[in-house]
């Protein structure tokens, strides 16, 4: 219908559903609590977009698989029927499991890395939301675990915010890739 919707990301998009689409069905949530699930993800993404970044080529790589994480992990603990508390506790616990993670696309595409990480984000989410749900406190508070991730991301390099200048995509292969794919965009 001519529009893209990324949560929270293009790069990202893989991880909230990855999570949401599951639990769902293995808790047999009904549509409208899967439709709270997704409002309580974006709550936190909204939180996370107004304290610090979504954005790679700002934040790093932890502004979004890292939010598309903790946002995830809210996601699985609403539908779990978990307290906000522990809402709070499982996405500080995905967030912080995150923080530095720079943004090095090879040959400026999502493919490499970003697709390997939308499973890592989604193991990360999920183990979160396990560890809050059994009870375990995040011993920071979501909002500095944010504040946090800000501050990081504020401190990478550009080259390793999105630039495709840095990491992965300055290694000989990722060159080589990014070389390749030029030749075949001639």
């Amino acid at each position: 219908m001519g529009r893209v919707v990324a949560a929270p990301t293009g790069g990202a998009s893989g991880v909230l559903p990855a999570v949401l689409v599951p639990v769902a069905r293995a808790l047999g949530a009904s549509h409208d609590d899967t439709v709270l699930a997704l409002f309580a993800a974006a709550a936190v993404g909204g939180v996370i977009a107004a304290r610090a970044t979504l954005s790679g080529a700002t934040g790093g790589c932890q502004a979004e698989i890292g939010s598309a994480a903790a946002m995830g992990a809210v996601a699985a603990v609403e539908l779990a029927g978990g307290t906000p508390e522990q809402a709070g506790h499982a996405a500080a616990f995905a967030l912080q499991g995150l923080l530095g993670l720079v943004c090095d696309p090879v040959g400026g595409l999502v493919e490499v890395p970003c697709v390997a990480r939308n499973a890592t984000g989604t193991a990360i989410a999920l183990s979160s939301a396990e560890m809050a749900l059994a009870g375990l406190c995040f011993p920071i508070p979501l909002d500095e675990v944010i504040d946090a991730m800000g501050h990081v991301g504020r401190s990478i390099p550009p080259s390793l915010r999105e630039t495709a200048l840095g990491g992965l995509a300055a290694t000989p292969s990722g060159r080589e890739f990014s070389a390749r794919l030029a030749r075949e965009g001639e």
